[in-house]
């Protein structure tokens, strides 16, 4: 039964679960590019759908549930609609195909990657635990305690972002080697493998963001080809990552590595001297670019919103030619292993469009709003007659 004409060539289907609660799966007519479950939400009521008979206001709308809760990709909504509307619905499954013009702006201005971490203005998350970081007899929200990463792209930029308590000036420490520990560097791996075969295979990249740290290579950049060194035992550091995580657990913290669990076997976890947290060798093959917080605020960068309050936000930007697209596992520890970050993501291959103004991508959503809502109106109005 088609309630609304199909304008926009974007198929919803209805499957009538209960007399309460019905299901909503979005189908693709001659696209391939879906919106996140958020922006579709804020949409669906700023759009006010109640209007076209579906949802009978916010407080009874359930849009939060999808099929896979990591993955920011529409699948299935669980939506509640009103009471009268479903009361004349027969038992069977039915098929609606409407308009939904209010989310063709998504379609144009949304590009959507496949990521693991949490999606927010463009920005994508990793939030590791508030208190897993070692500073001396410190557990949690000491000097060495990493709140969270965030990176996004545009479609010749990558930016990068970091919330922790460490500044770039690194943290005094008389056992040190250099008397000073810092952070390692950052390493994206783009192979599939775990962290050491492609550190053994020469397929990681690598970034040199702190000036001042342990690494091998001359500068701060980007570095292709590269393999990674322990420096944990010139920085009074830990000799592994189980060792780390039993010593944070033992007083009482939760040791993570944001989006990946503190044990995954992506990283070696015994032995001596086995974590790799530093650039021992590779090509330099970019620039990166450092960016104040206001910047970064103005990008819509805002670890706040997890309650991620670390006294430093240090941000970078780089051109996304210096690395391949596709999926990547990118991470960093500290000098010392003292605490330590990981996020899952995916680079477009260079197609991604520029982000849109915020006035730009209101505007357009306002107009389609109108005409999706008054197209709704005019097919329910014949329908009825």
């Amino acid at each position: 039964m088609n309630i609304l004409r199909n304008i926009c060539k974007f198929k919803f289907i209805i499957s009538r679960q209960n007399r309460k609660r019905m299901i909503l799966k979005l189908e693709k007519v001659g696209t391939d590019v879906f919106p996140t479950v958020n922006v579709l939400k804020s949409l669906v009521l700023k759009a006010r759908t109640a209007e076209c008979g579906l949802i009978n206001s916010a407080g009874i709308c359930d849009l939060l549930k999808i099929k896979n809760s990591r993955s920011s990709r529409l699948d299935n909504l669980t939506m509640i609609p009103r009471e009268h509307f479903m009361n004349s619905i027969a038992k069977n499954s039915i098929h609606w195909t409407y308009s939904v013009a209010v989310f063709c702006a998504i379609f144009a201005l949304q590009p959507q990657k496949a990521t693991a971490a949490t999606l927010s203005n463009g920005w994508n998350y990793a939030i590791d635990s508030f208190s897993d970081g070692v500073t001396g007899d410190q557990i949690g929200g000491g000097a060495f305690e990493f709140y969270g990463i965030a990176i996004k792209e545009t479609s010749d930029t990558a930016f990068i972002a970091i919330n922790s308590n460490l500044s770039l000036a690194g943290y005094a420490d008389p056992l040190a080697q250099r008397g000073n520990i810092n952070y390692g560097d950052l390493f994206f791996n783009f192979s599939g493998q775990n962290f050491n075969t492609a550190n053994t295979n020469g397929t990681l990249f690598g970034i040199r963001f702190a000036a001042g740290n342990d690494s091998s290579v001359a500068t701060t950049g980007i570095y292709s080809n590269v393999t990674a060194k322990n420096i944990t035992q010139i920085n009074s550091g830990f000799s592994n990552l189980s060792q780390f995580n039993t010593v944070v657990a033992s007083q009482g913290g939760t040791p993570s590595m944001g989006d990946l669990a503190a044990t995954d076997p992506y990283f070696e976890q015994t032995g001596n001297w086995t974590v790799l947290n530093s650039i021992a060798a590779g090509t330099k093959v970019g620039e990166i670019i450092f960016l104040t917080p206001a910047t970064l605020s103005a990008l819509g960068l805002n670890f706040g919103q997890f309650n991620a309050v670390g006294s430093q936000t240090i941000g970078f930007s780089f051109n996304k030619s210096s690395m391949p697209s596709g999926n990547y596992i990118a991470n960093f520890l500290a000098e010392c292993a003292n605490d330590a970050i990981a996020i899952k993501g995916s680079f477009e291959q260079g197609s991604a469009e520029p982000v849109p103004e915020p006035a730009t991508i209101f505007g357009t959503l306002a107009g389609f709003a109108i005409l999706g809502i008054g197209a709704a109106k005019r097919k329910i109005k014949c329908k009825i007659s």
